[in-house]
């Protein structure tokens, strides 16, 4: 049965963000735009001003700086992002104390896998590789040029995001499906504000619908396609 979401109240956190690149800026606002309360810090005094109107607290300084990071109350923080990934020694002192000062959940980014690993070691709770994951995803969307984002479940399969083709609008979930269920699934449907989770085989595609889809690679390319046959010339 489908399940229909009108959204919710997001659980809003106490962010520390530290390292104020491409990556990390984006993340700090991003995060403040979504609710939650982030301080955003950077060695990089240019760095902090281009965010300073789009989080709660902005600061230049050293993140393996224990000090600073007390007066700025990070270590009250739910949740601290160590985004400083090309330099290797800050990256791993920020990460070693931010969870000697207690921050229950500290996200790191790496450079390679080696670092990863150090990263681990030291007590990173999840390790991130931003650019090798947005390759990875670019890889695997590359057959469907409207596929949005990837979420990859192994070397051939993920899930997809993307706007339902035009050629869908009007068709039902299960004419759509037909012959392909136990190589893809429609988990969700987007339509405007509201959210359809696990629609039913006759819940029709609308035009302006997103599509989440969870299969292999190639039943992904093979269930966007036209399949409409078309009309038949004149007989000769």
């Amino acid at each position: 049965m489908a399940r229909r979401f009108d959204g919710g109240e997001r659980p809003h956190e106490r962010v520390a963000v530290i390292g104020l690149g491409r990556f990390g800026g984006a993340l700090a606002r991003t995060l403040h735009d979504l609710g939650n309360e982030v301080t955003a810090l950077d060695l990089d005094d240019r760095l902090v001003a281009e965010v300073a109107d789009g989080v709660t607290l902005a600061a230049q300084g050293d993140g393996a700086d224990e000090a600073l990071l007390r007066s700025l109350q990070i270590d009250r923080s739910d949740v601290a992002v160590v985004a400083q990934g090309e330099n290797l020694e800050s990256s791993v002192l920020s990460t070693m104390l931010l969870k000697t000062m207690g921050v229950p959940w500290v996200i790191a980014r790496a450079r390679n896998r080696l670092h990863g690993d150090l990263l681990r070691r030291i007590g990173a709770d999840r390790v991130i590789f931003p650019e090798a994951d947005a390759g990875f995803r670019l890889a695997h969307a590359l057959p469907v040029r409207s596929i949005e984002d990837y979420i990859p479940l192994s070397a051939s399969a993920g899930v997809v995001k993307l706007d339902a083709p035009a050629h869908f609008a009007g068709r039902a979930i299960g004419e759509l499906c037909a012959g392909r269920e136990a190589h893809l699934s429609v988990l969700l449907i987007r339509r405007g504000g509201t959210l359809i989770a696990s629609p039913a085989s006759e819940e029709r595609i609308e035009s302006g619908d997103e599509l989440v889809l969870a299969g292999a690679d190639g039943a992904i390319v093979t269930f966007l396609r036209d399949d409409r046959s078309p009309p038949a010339g004149p007989p000769r």
